[in-house]
């Protein structure tokens, strides 16, 4: 290595101080996967969510109970209350309800840090419905390929994201297979398979594991393995299920939402509802701060509010418990069931 001559001590000027050389940073946090903040949204004009305020932290988040309008107005695909699966045999038709526009008409609601209200988060996310009406007699290559179209890519480039999105989907076999020939899970595959196919972060299923059981739901499960794979993911759920097959959809997921009558009656962990905590809804006209007080006293957490909440009994702890806590702060409870 060359040596270098010291400095005179005529001629060396005072070293002046180093300025310390900034630390490499971080990458910065994601965004929340869901963050809203008294997000009020509307079907048709009908408030169906009111005061959604919520910051999920991982990047699995099931979305249980009455989330169909929040699922709605995120994938702007159109709600119907009335929205059943479909059968295994059904043709393709609309359905028994006419479906209603749901929108955030108030507040702030963010998917991955982008706008819902103005549609910022669309290109970077795909949305998989329960049980949409399908083209019958298309293959299935067919079908994947024009979600990639209608997502704007070009025919050459479509028709090279189709054999992936099906594989990662295990319908790798099924490309050339008219969609009539498809049963059920195959169609929940295919529907996931669309919605991915243009690589985007977020997925957003709705209810994906409803009606299936044994074989059918293991291979829903895989197929949402290989689709949410490098991914985040968006899941909705009727019910809050931890014994059946969505059970492995609540194990899974890095946070838990419940929605009931329209507002957030519980947010956590997995871990939260497992340690052996019972959650109940819980519906409080009149005092529901001095009940929260009350409970907390008594070690049951309330959640959610301002009208519909969550109470997590420990055990040992009965509904009896929140009944005569409510007598004590004289609050007017209406509605005292389980979640699950």
């Amino acid at each position: 290595m060359e040596q270098l001559e010291p400095a005179s001590p005529r001629t060396a000027e005072p070293a002046s101080p180093r300025t310390a050389e900034p630390a490499e940073q971080a990458a910065p946090a994601a965004p929340p996967l869901l963050h809203a903040r008294a997000a009020r949204i509307a079907v048709d004009d009908v408030v169906a969510i009111d005061a959604l305020t919520a910051a999920t932290r991982g990047d699995r988040v099931l979305c249980a109970g009455d989330a169909g309008a929040l699922f709605a107005a995120i994938t702007g695909v159109p709600f119907s209350a009335l929205r059943r699966p479909a059968r295994a045999g059904a043709a393709d038709d609309a359905g028994d309800a006419a479906p209603g526009e749901a929108r955030v008409v108030a507040g702030r609601l963010e998917v991955a840090g982008r706008d819902v209200a103005r549609s910022a988060h669309r290109a970077a996310s795909g949305a998989a419905p329960l049980d949409p009406p399908l083209p019958l007699a298309w293959t299935a290559d067919a079908y994947v390929g024009w979600g990639a179209r209608l997502a704007g890519a070009s025919p050459r480039a479509a028709a090279e994201m189709v054999a992936p999105a099906l594989a990662r989907v295990g319908l790798a076999a099924s490309r050339k297979r008219a969609l009539s020939a498809l049963a059920l899970p195959e169609r929940r595959a295919l529907v996931l398979a669309q919605a991915i196919v243009t690589a985007p972060a977020v997925l957003i299923a709705e209810d994906p594991l409803v009606g299936l059981d044994g074989a059918a739901a293991a291979f829903v499960l895989a197929a949402l393995a290989g689709a949410t794979e490098g991914r985040r993911a968006l899941l909705t759920a009727a019910r809050l299920d931890v014994e059946g097959p969505r059970g492995a959809l609540v194990r899974g997921a890095t946070d838990v939402l419940v929605l009931a009558g329209g507002e957030l009656a519980f947010s956590g962990t997995f871990a939260e509802i497992a340690a052996g905590s019972r959650l109940y809804a819980v519906t409080v006209r009149t005092n529901a701060e001095l009940l929260r007080e009350e409970l907390a006293a008594r070690g049951i957490a309330l959640r959610g509010g301002p009208v519909r909440f969550a109470a997590a009994l420990p055990e040992g702890a009965t509904t009896r418990d929140v009944v005569l806590a409510a007598t004590r702060c004289r609050a007017a409870i209406v509605e005292l069931t389980p979640l699950f």
